[in-house]
């Protein structure tokens, strides 16, 4: 049963990716194992929106396409907010209407979301226990999109060893499915081999990925797309666009691009090319500009003003990709935007369980250890971040998974501790962040997180 608490967001989930049925038509094409898809292909186009934020945006071809499909559709204020996480519901209700389900707009809200997971499990996106243990308005993980997207085509589990650096964060259960997408290039990974199985998919990156399965098609391994050949765009901005405390004093801005990136003439050109402004039209001075392979990053001149929205724009045709020469086709100050708040908001840990000092923790029941942060967090990887060490063996414990979820860092353990021993828990330096800030997390010494377990 859907929670009365929930109806706001359902309603949200509607306005974004629509509640007309798919325009169209026929069953959609074969698929790469000779089976039909249950993805329709969209053929006709039914309708023009008018989208007021994704002029220039990375995906802004695949938003308007799958708009004109009647697929998806902005809020009443004309934006469709790309760079904003979907919930898990709002996932399940764009690859539900993707492979076939209809919603009725006869139904009351919570009865339409009951109607699609119901279609959801019918149609094996989700197995019943998922659909009962569903937390439906956490954002949408990138390996749980590719579970449900694979099983709403059909497509077979490719069991190819996977290529990435952070595998051991993707759940064993879910490798297959992240090695199906990757193969046929519905969903790619990041500079440095790494899926970011954890990382929320936002609206932007669901409406690229069905587009690509909708439109384009499977990639045969012999003509996937490396990285020299994809388009230049940004995978992660610091601050993220909508930050609504960053601090101050921030002195530097990065953008993260998803290739090697370089200047087309000088870096004195791309420091003229970026614009900082604020509400009021005040432009922020920038000091330097420097590129460090996948970075961009803006070095301030001057500290910022309290309580005041930021714009930063990027010129086209000032920094392309090293390998390929591909030009970046620029940023619109909508697509970053952020606010200061009034102090800085430091990254730390607000609670752990089990908690430091305890000192007659349940050897047999503690297999998963939890931090808990004051804000949401991310990471581009887990893999080494965590060192969970056994004093008394004199030995590090074997970690199973590291995953983030909103607040929370989850460590899985391979077994279960040993009696009587204690244990200390390390969370490295540098590896975690705040989502919306990017303020870093300085890091816990494993004499800040000691446990004992009971005889």
């Amino acid at each position: 049963m859907i929670k009365k608490g929930v109806i706001s967001l359902i309603l949200a989930a509607l306005l974004v990716f629509g509640v007309a049925t798919t325009a169209g038509a026929d069953p959609g094409k074969n698929g790469a194992h000779g089976k039909k898809w249950k993805f329709k292909e969209p053929r006709t186009v039914k309708v023009n929106v008018q989208l007021v934020d994704i002029n220039s945006h990375w995906a802004e071809k695949s938003i308007r396409s799958m708009a004109s499909w009647g697929m998806i559709s902005g809020y009443p204020d004309f934006s469709f907010k790309p760079n904003t996480p979907v919930s898990k519901y709002e996932a399940l209700m764009m690859i539900a209407r993707a492979s076939g389900y209809e919603a009725d707009t006869n139904l009351s809200w919570n009865d339409s979301l009951e109607a699609m997971i119901d279609y959801a499990v019918d149609e094996g996106i989700l197995t019943k226990d998922e659909s009962e243990d569903l937390t439906g308005r956490q954002p949408a993980k990138r390996y749980e999109v590719a579970v449900w997207a694979v099983r709403a085509m059909g497509l077979e589990e490719d069991d190819d060893k996977l290529i990435f650096n952070d595998i051991n964060e993707i759940p064993a259960y879910a490798r297959c499915y992240v090695a199906s997408m990757y193969r046929y290039q519905y969903m790619v990974g990041y500079p440095g081999k790494v899926f970011a199985p954890n990382k929320p998919v936002t609206r932007a990156e669901l409406a690229s990925i069905i587009y690509r399965i909708l439109e384009v098609g499977p990639v045969d391994d012999d003509d996937s797309d490396d990285d020299s050949k994809e388009v230049v765009k940004i995978s992660r901005l610091v601050p993220a666009d909508g930050s609504d405390n960053v601090a101050i004093d921030i002195d530097k801005l990065t953008a993260k691009f998803n290739v090697e990136i370089e200047a087309v003439d000088t870096l004195d050109d791309v420091k003229e090319g970026i614009e900082i402004e604020s509400e009021d039209g005040e432009i922020v001075d920038i000091e330097e500009v420097s590129i460090d392979g996948t970075y961009l990053k803006i070095e301030l001149d001057e500290e910022l003003e309290e309580d005041t929205t930021y714009k930063v724009t990027i010129e086209d045709d000032i920094i392309k990709a090293e390998d390929s020469d591909e030009v970046f086709e620029g940023l619109s100050g909508s697509q970053w935007e952020f606010t200061t708040g009034d102090e800085e908001e430091k990254v730390e840990i607000e609670n752990l369980d089990p908690e430091n000092g305890e000192d007659d923790v349940d050897w047999e029941d503690t297999n998963v250890l939890r931090a808990t942060f004051n804000c949401d967090i991310e990471s581009d990887s887990l893999v080494d971040a965590v060192v969970v060490y056994n004093k008394d063996e004199a030995k590090e414990v074997e970690i199973d998974m590291v995953e983030i979820d909103g607040d929370e860092l989850v460590i899985t353990l391979e077994e279960d501790l040993d009696r009587s021993d204690t244990y200390e828990v390390t969370i490295k330096d540098g590896y975690l962040e705040s989502e919306e800030s990017g303020e870093e997390f300085e890091g816990l010494d494993g004499e800040d997180w000691s446990f004992t377990t009971r005889e």
